[in-house]
């Protein structure tokens, strides 16, 4: 049964009372990502009210029936004809994306005489996967509370519903931790950045964080666009300000300092001393206080072994638990398993679910090093083969390859324009080499953006857009209705919305 949930159908005459009529402006479904479907019957609407009073909008939970479950969640049906336009969905946030949508096809801007045509259509739509997500990286950079929300805002227009926030780095802590307030008093602070090609740092200080009303009123933000908020503690890895911050965490205790240098570093936290995992699941616990996310991202990447391997603690826990090594798997690879499963079951206890890097079972050379608990999903960013590995292995998986998806354009992806949007046109998500069972494995699609080039709002907009747009067909659109050829015009599409809504996108990117 259909029933309205917002605003009132407007009906009527297309007349516009008016002394002075105003010049019509068209919009157009021509929109990234694609719709799966649009069907135009030659008639249009004026729009006479700001959206959403000018939309009726129902809720059927009959819609899309015959899809996968996971779809349903966003599919949406909007009917636009000379006398109104309707929005029918399976959910309120199948609400939300047919509402994103119809922002998309209203002209870019209007002047002041000039009204609104929207063309007479049929749109039906639902996404491909229901993981599209976009990373960024605050922990070597840190971005205000009003960037935080422009990039949800971004997110929204591209239909992605996952952000992954990474809030921890061996360069910055930035997310404030009531039981450890060093963290943020000492390791949201860093002397300065590496200056590429010269030794030392330049230093500019690098620092800020988020406090718990901040990250509370982002999340409560990002909900109101449909967009889930995925926080990242990354462990036992990348912790260097955790380990200046407490020094006792670490295998040698210190001192340390919170890192200038960026790289895989050495310093890591002890998976030996019982007071360090007793760290985690604290900080877990306030972490899951503050997001109501699903997941929640461990990290688990780049963790050099060094100090395990000369730790008296780490060598003993190997012992207590009777790790050997086995294959390409060593005690050490094992023993950061066992850790990373540890953080894993406490998050489950709380029906969260764990995403960790494919450090944590697969490295460069292809090899399964590690044995992680399959109740964790693995983010494949080494290569695409990553991530089938792990469905291959019986996890559950994201694509998010450094060659295809890392939009920072650092030294190990530096193609731009024409080459970037076609290598992510490229990249086949569901290989045939895959059963589809382990197709089915394979959630979805994310994009990240690491920040060590990247120190201000500037710099990310101009390594987000108009990347995005070419991600978001990826993550949303039906593989026979993407080409790379169909999307010039779609891109053309978004970049007019970009200068229309003040982000300062940069054409030579």
């Amino acid at each position: 049964m259909k029933h309205p949930v917002i605003g009132l159908c407007l009906l009527g005459s297309l007349i516009l009372f008016s002394c002075n009529p105003k010049t019509q402006v068209s919009g157009s479904w021509t929109l990234s990502p694609q719709p799966r479907s649009v069907v135009e019957n030659g008639e249009s609407y004026v729009v006479k009210k700001a959206l959403p009073a000018g939309v009726k909008t129902c809720l059927d939970a009959t819609l899309g029936q015959e899809l996968k479950p996971f779809q349903q969640a966003e599919c949406y049906r909007l009917d636009v004809t000379g006398k109104g336009i309707t929005l029918t969905a399976a959910t309120e946030v199948g609400i939300l994306r047919g509402m994103q949508t119809l922002e998309k096809a209203l002209p870019a801007s209007l002047g002041a005489d000039e009204v609104a045509v929207l063309p007479g259509a049929t749109v039906f739509d639902y996404p491909e996967f229901p993981y599209r997500a976009f990373m960024l990286d605050c922990g070597r950079h840190f971005f205000p509370v009003e960037t935080v929300k422009k990039v949800i805002d971004i997110l929204a227009l591209h239909q992605i519903n996952e952000f992954h926030w990474h809030l921890s780095e061996d360069q910055g802590w930035r997310l404030e931790i009531k039981k450890y307030p060093k963290l943020t008093e000492v390791g949201s602070w860093r002397a300065g950045s590496p200056v590429p090609g010269q030794k030392g740092h330049d230093g500019v200080p690098v620092s800020g964080f988020y406090t718990q009303e901040e990250v509370r009123d982002i999340v409560a933000y990002a909900a109101t666009k449909g967009i889930e908020v995925i926080p990242e503690i990354d462990l036992p890895g990348h912790m260097k300000a955790a380990l200046a911050s407490y020094p006792e965490l670490g295998c040698t205790g210190g001192p340390y300092e919170v890192a200038c240098e960026y790289g895989v570093l050495d310093d890591v936290l002890c998976a030996g001393r019982e007071h360090t995992l007793q760290f985690v699941l604290d900080v877990l616990d306030e972490v899951m206080d503050l997001f109501p996310s699903r997941y929640i991202h461990l990290g688990g990447d780049e963790c050099p072994k060094v100090r395990w391997e000369a730790c008296p603690h780490c060598q003993a826990k190997i012992k207590e638990l009777g790790l050997k090594a086995d294959g390409h798997k060593s005690a050490e690879e094992l023993l950061q398993s066992w850790f990373m499963d540890q953080a894993v079951a406490h998050l489950e206890a709380r029906d969260r679910r764990a995403i960790i890097w494919n450090d944590v079972l697969v490295d460069w050379s292809n090899e399964v090093i590690g044995a992680p608990s399959r109740k964790a999903v693995i983010a494949g960013w080494m290569r695409p083969v990553s991530t089938d590995i792990a469905v291959r292995e019986g996890y559950d998986a994201i694509l998010c390859p450094v060659g295809h998806l890392y939009l920072s354009a650092g030294d190990g992806n530096a193609l731009k324009g024409e080459a970037y949007f076609r290598r992510v046109y490229d990249l086949n998500v569901k290989p045939e080499g895959l059963t589809p069972k382990q197709q089915d494995h394979i959630l979805g699609v994310e994009a990240c953006l690491w920040s060590e080039r990247v120190p201000n709002e500037q710099d990310l907009l101009w390594k987000l857009l108009p990347r995005l747009a070419a991600v978001s067909e990826l993550q949303w659109s039906a593989p026979e209705g993407r080409n790379y050829e169909g999307f010039l015009p779609r891109l053309q599409r978004m970049e007019a919305l970009y200068t229309a809504r003040g982000w300062n996108w940069n054409p030579a990117e």
